[in-house]
């Protein structure tokens, strides 16, 4: 199960490497500008900068499309390589939702409640190491491969405090059944995020509204 991960981790490198240089650094500048200007600006002395240049890298392969092109990164990289059908397709079963880190079953699985799907995603004993405690909050991608589910280093952490609000809000958009208003939903959470960690004197309460 440990190489299942690394032949996904394999793939999402080699299209990193491709497509963040040469003729496609514009493309990764375009991004940059559009993911920051949406989730807030990142500085480099910033506790979660490393995270959020992972959850930028993620999104960008994963999500991001160019306004000079029509498909996403990853897409694009399985389009000009010969890669496995069963790898391929993992790589296309992306699930960004609001997750909430949770026990291990009596079959040693790691537990994530899936809020925004309402749902609970098992991760493989194997995985990584994630450095979460019990009722964390997070924003986060997982890809499942060969029935299992990884999660991908981009994460970003949410108040536990305002868990009752973010799932209030998580079933109005369920019902809305609309993938395009998840991720605009997901990536206003990572701005009001990035709020929340520069005006900490502000009641978190008072951040996390939505109209």
């Amino acid at each position: 199960m440990a190489d299942s991960f690394q032949i996904i981790e394999e793939h999402l490198e080699k299209a990193r490497e491709k497509y963040t240089s040469g003729v496609h650094y514009e493309t990764l500048i375009e991004a940059r500008k559009e993911y920051f200007e949406i989730t807030g600006q990142v500085n480099e002395e910033d506790d979660d900068y490393e995270s959020r240049m992972n959850a930028f890298n993620d999104w960008y392969l994963l999500q991001f499309v160019s306004r000079r092109g029509t498909r996403t990164v990853i897409k694009e990289y399985l389009t000009q390589n010969t890669i496995e059908d069963n790898v391929s397709k993992s790589l296309l079963t992306l699930n960004h939702s609001i997750f909430e880190f949770g026990d291990m079953n009596f079959s040693k699985k790691l537990i994530l409640k899936d809020i925004l799907h309402d749902n609970k995603i098992k991760l493989p004993i194997t995985h990584p190491q994630l450095g979460l405690i019990k009722s964390d909050l997070f924003i986060g991608r997982v890809i499942t491969y060969n029935e299992e589910n990884y999660l991908l280093s981009g994460l970003c952490t949410l108040p536990k405090q305002v868990k009752s609000i973010i799932a209030k809000e998580c079933k109005k958009i369920r019902k809305l059944k609309d993938p395009m208003r998840e991720v605009e939903f997901l990536l206003k959470l990572e701005s009001l995020k990035t709020k929340w960690r520069r005006y900490g004197h502000i009641d978190v309460t008072k951040i996390f509204i939505f109209a």
